[in-house]
């Protein structure tokens, strides 16, 4: 069982990360596999006392150990992440633009990538994971994290369409993958031409790929809370034609088909609780 404790950031922080992630959990003699499929956020993760997690290539070949990372938007299929042992883990969980308008990192170079947070935030690295280690629990973890992210991101001078990329994503993310790009660029107030283009600037792919990759993720989350589904009432419930047109994203997005994505890494179960004030 894996026990999660989630928080909001900042409310100036909010557009930019979803959230905050405490997980903790002990597999034993065991291991979990987490297949590492196309994402539609990035991830900054913490491994607190002294931990890491394999990561294995998508022929099954063990490469390396992972210690604090930065998993960034996939586009496709990077392999697995391997976790045995016992485990605390925090994760600053980045909406699409949110890595580019806090830390100012061009986010198309970094697309399918798995980062040491070294390369990204330099000595902050080890004095951020000295500091969550030393906290009582994750509201003062997101405390800490809030002072650091708001130190970087006030200092930053923002593009007047920033928060503009930002607030079309969540439209996105409301509509679950599932809006024209007509309509997008419609709220953002800007044409179909000079949208994709400032998404792509600061998001790292077209809006188009960002919300099938949004959809294949929902419909993803769709399955694992509901396990008693059918394959074929997922797609029609996320908007793919047919079982066929959901079966070849799947396999675009994970190298697998729905079937074989659950049954070889089946998701662990979960244990989600919701901490809505940091006071």
């Amino acid at each position: 069982m894996v026990s999660t404790i989630q928080i909001l950031p900042a409310l100036l922080l909010q557009p930019y990360i979803s959230c905050y992630a405490l997980r903790t959990f002990d597999t034993g003699e065991a291991s979990i596999l987490k297949p590492m499929h196309a994402v539609h956020e990035y991830y900054m993760t913490f491994f607190l006392r002294e931990r890491f997690c394999g990561f294995i290539d998508n022929s099954g070949v063990w490469q390396s150990n992972k210690s604090n990372s930065l998993c960034t938007l996939f586009t496709q299929n990077q392999g697995f992440t391997s976790y045995q042992g016992k485990y605390a883990i925090f994760c600053v969980q980045f909406k699409s633009n949110g890595l580019f308008a806090i830390l100012g990192n061009r986010q198309k170079e970094l697309i399918n990538s798995i980062l040491a947070l070294d390369e990204i935030i330099g000595s902050d690295n080890s004095l951020l994971t000295e500091q969550l280690e030393s906290t009582k629990n994750i509201i003062e973890m997101g405390k800490l994290m809030d002072a650091y992210f708001l130190g970087r991101y006030l200092c930053k001078k923002h593009k007047e369409y920033t928060n503009v990329i930002a607030c079309t994503s969540d439209v996105i993310l409301q509509n679950r993958g599932m809006i024209s790009l007509a309509l997008l660029s419609r709220f953002a107030n800007m044409s179909q031409r000079n949208f994709e283009r400032r998404f792509l600037d600061e998001v790292g792919v077209a809006p188009k790929l960002y919300a099938r990759i949004t959809r294949f993720n929902k419909a993803l989350d769709n399955k694992m809370l509901h396990p008693e589904k059918r394959w074929t009432d997922i797609a029609y419930e996320n908007g793919y034609f047919d079982q066929a047109h959901f079966i070849k994203e799947v396999h675009l997005f994970s190298s697998k088909s729905p079937e074989e994505l659950f049954r070889n890494s089946p998701p662990p179960i979960e244990d989600y609780k919701y901490e809505v004030e940091q006071d």
